[in-house]
Order: C-alpha cells, then structure tokens, then sequence
C-alpha cells in the first residue's frame, strides 16, 4: 500500500527523523526488505538524525543506525528458532494473548500495563541471559548517535525511551523493548524490570524528537484499532490517533505493510513467514520509492 504523506505549510529542512514500530518476526522481514530496497535505489534511511525502534522495530534500528548489515537481525530470529520449539513458541503465544484479554478489563489504562507487566514477571520462559544472547550482533556495539529504543517499566507501567545518555546497554535495551509478555522474560535495566515496548503503542513516534521530516514504518495495517489492526495493546491510543498528535512536523510519511499475500489471521512471530515478508517489504521499496525520495532528498 502507497505510503501516506502528511505536509504542512512550512518550509521544510533536512533534519529527518525514522520511525521503525514493533511487529514480530515477520515486522523484522518485511522492514528489512524495505530498508534494503530503499538503499539500493540510492535512498539510505540510515542518515537520519533520529531513529526510533520499538520491539522488532528497535532490533532493526539499532543495527541500521549503527551502520552494521540489517540482514544480522535475521540471526536473532535463526537463533530464537533454536531456542524456542514451535510448540512452546504457539503457548507462550496463547498464553500473551490472554494477559492481554485479562489487562483490557481494567477500568485505567495505566492499571492495565501494571497488570501485564505483573503477568509478565510471573510467566515462565526463557532464562533472561539466555534471552539476551539472542541479542549478540549487539553485543560490543556502542551506542549510536540518535537512536532511540522504547521499552515498558513492568512495575509502573511508565514508557521508557533510552537513548545514547542514558547508559544502558545496547543489547540489553534491544531485548527488553522486543521482550513480549509470556514468550520472552523480562529484562533486567538498571535495578528495574521491562517489558515490550509495543505493548503500550506499536509506533511510539511520539518519541521521535520533532524534528522538520518524519518517515513511519508500521508493520500493522495502519487506520484501525485493536490488538489485529496494529492498534495499541493495552492503552486505547490507535496509531492514527499517534500520528495526529505529531502533525505539526513539515512532512510525515507512514508506510503500512501491503501483507495480502498472506493467509490471514498473520502470526507475527511465525519464522516461517520472514522470508516472504522480506521479499513483501523489498516489492514495497519500489512503490514507496517516489514518496521517500520527496522527502529525504
């Protein structure tokens, strides 16, 4: 599907800012087929001076801004199939799935998040330094310039955004933002534990520093709400509405997955949907390119 371009009528710089959301194993394909197509037609997404990740989203970003191959991200997922069998990859699935049904019965959304995040301490699942060496094309990395990565304080429910100043490991920042709730453990941060960043927005680009040029990457359909439309998981702030509130930059670009050739409903943490979604997110690179190359230039 055609990105959706927002301009308002103010001149436009070239500070530009790239917003990467969460979306599974099959979000980290598809935004690395996009980003790799892009580059190769001579439009790289690694030159803004901001980049927010968000659970597959910070994955991707970290390796991007820190000018490392993208293509390392397929790693993690080869790793995390080593580490996880099918059967127990589709429980931890089910078992998130109704954490989440659970949460959408507090009357607040802030009680909501603590109710996961609650869940989220108590599950049983990997062992989190086993976890976190799923993260090792990480490992030694510093931190880039202008990467921002979104995670969830399981205790408070308050969203975090770590940067290069708040002396965090790379890594360990990665695996908590990608932390899901019943598949994953949650990460241990600085004497506090965190969970997905995606659980409370699947975008987080209002934590994109407002900057004159903003590009979206959305790996769920973009113009509904609710867990199946890439809606916010706990909280009731839809990617739409997200978007608006941040209107005010000159130029906002959001790109949705065109996912069409897939049977529904899409398991986003299917392996063996990645390749497919990257040959999906490479097709796109191609549509998408006019509208990029509008902006970025």
């Amino acid at each position: 599907m055609k990105g959706k371009e927002t301009i308002n009528p103010r001149n436009p710089t070239i500070a530009r800012a790239l917003v990467l959301g969460g979306g599974g194993a099959v979000g980290v394909g598809w935004q690395i087929g996009l980003l790799s197509g892009l580059r190769e037609a001579g439009v790289d997404m690694a030159k803004a001076q901001a980049i927010v990740g968000t659970s597959a989203g910070a994955l991707v970003g970290a390796l991007l801004s820190g000018g490392g191959e993208i293509d390392d991200a397929l790693t993690s997922l080869a790793s995390l199939g080593h580490s996880i069998d099918p059967d127990s990859l589709a429980a931890g699935d089910q078992s998130f799935l109704g954490i989440m049904r659970e949460a959408r019965l507090e009357p607040d959304p802030r009680q909501a998040l603590r109710a996961i995040g609650r869940a989220a301490n108590e599950a049983k699942t990997l062992a989190e330094d086993v976890y976190i060496g799923l993260f090792s094309t990480l490992e030694g990395m510093v931190w880039p310039s202008g990467f921002r990565c979104t995670a969830i304080d399981t205790h408070t429910g308050d969203l975090v955004v770590w940067d290069e100043e708040s002396g965090v490991p790379l890594s360990h920042a990665v695996a908590a933002s990608c932390a899901i709730p019943a598949l994953f453990p949650t990460v241990s941060v600085q004497g506090c534990r965190y969970m997905d960043g995606g659980i409370f927005s699947t975008l987080n680009a209002a934590a994109a520093p407002p900057l004159d040029v903003l590009v979206v990457l959305s790996c769920h359909p973009l113009g509904s709400k609710g867990n199946g439309g890439g809606g916010s998981l706990a909280a009731s702030v839809s990617p739409d509405d997200e978007l608006a509130s941040i209107s005010h930059i000159a130029r906002l670009v959001a790109i949705e997955p065109d996912f069409s050739d897939i049977e529904e409903p899409i398991n986003m943490m299917d392996p063996n949907l990645v390749i497919q979604a990257l040959q999906i997110g490479k097709r796109q690179s191609t549509d998408e390119l006019p509208t990029i190359q509008a902006v970025w230039a």
